[in-house]
């Protein structure tokens, strides 16, 4: 049910107008077997208070997480971002107060990326792309990885971290596609333009063999409290295109709300992540 809050919000809205039907039709596109399972791993985390993570939060800290995820199919496994090497990790910090970060974790992400057969990167933030920029193996890595035309142009003129920058050339050696509104990248998968996080942020679709669905909304929120309550984030640092962000939380809520067979996963929701590993909607173990 929705809220008075939500209800009464007169925050400026660009409508998301995804529609899910289409998506559903796009997964069965590709052919081939659809995946068997989707699992993921923490690579780091930040402590944020959680006013910074939803408008009008208060001071509790809130653990965010940094997650990579993949899809595993009969034959082989898609990769689903990269994650972050340590150096990029601690950028983001300072020496008084440095964040989790996890190398035995991220360890098991280079080695899932190598044995991959397909790597796509949601958005070019460095904790999603900086496992395989900054690679000494980018070069194998890169020929299996689709990026969208945005994600392309964003390495190159406005990296994250000023040591991410990227050339075109360097950029190339990626496989660079350009579509309208989705794009199904594998058998029930599929890439959904989500503009607003960054100006190449996407979310993924993802239709299991056994009839499951998961909707990785990857940064639109945070936490699932963002799209509960239609109510995105407070951090000052983060440049978002609000209106389309609001339109797409609260897209994400009617998900939510009308479609009980959808699991949404979202990169830096911590209970989330925990709760769906306890369920076994995802695994911990990457292949």
């Amino acid at each position: 049910m929705v809220t008075a809050a939500i209800a009464e919000r007169v925050d400026s809205e660009t409508p998301f107008g995804a529609d899910l039907n289409v998506i559903r039709r796009l997964a069965d596109l590709v052919p081939g077997a659809k995946p068997t399972a989707v699992n993921g791993i923490r690579v780091a985390a930040s402590i944020r208070p959680r006013k910074l993570v939803i408008a009008g939060g208060d001071d509790t800290p809130v653990t965010m997480p940094r997650t990579v995820f993949q899809a595993v199919y009969p034959d082989g496994t898609v990769m689903l971002d990269t994650g972050l090497d340590a150096a990029t990790h601690r950028s983001f910090s300072t020496p008084d107060k440095p964040e989790p970060y996890f190398p035995e974790a991220f360890a098991a992400v280079v080695r899932a990326l190598h044995r991959a057969r397909m790597i796509v990167l949601t958005h070019f933030h460095a904790d999603h792309a900086a496992g395989l920029t900054q690679s000494p193996d980018y070069v194998t890595l890169a020929a299996k990885t689709i990026v969208s035309a945005e994600t392309a142009r964003c390495l190159v003129e406005t990296p994250h971290r000023p040591h991410l920058a990227m050339s075109v050339e360097r950029v190339g050696l990626m496989n660079i596609v350009d579509y309208r509104r989705y794009f199904p990248v594998a058998p029930g998968l599929v890439l959904i333009k989500a503009h607003g996080h960054s100006a190449d942020h996407q979310m993924v679709f993802i239709s299991l063999a056994d009839g499951r669905e998961i909707l990785h909304s990857v940064d639109v929120g945070w936490t699932l409290d963002n799209i509960r309550a239609v109510q995105g984030k407070a951090a000052p640092w983060v440049k978002e295109d609000v209106p389309a962000v609001n339109g797409q939380l609260r897209w994400l809520n009617g998900i939510l709300r009308r479609e009980p067979n959808v699991r949404l996963l979202i990169t830096h929701d911590d209970a989330l992540f925990a709760s769906m590993l306890a369920e076994g909607v995802i695994g911990s173990e990457l292949q």
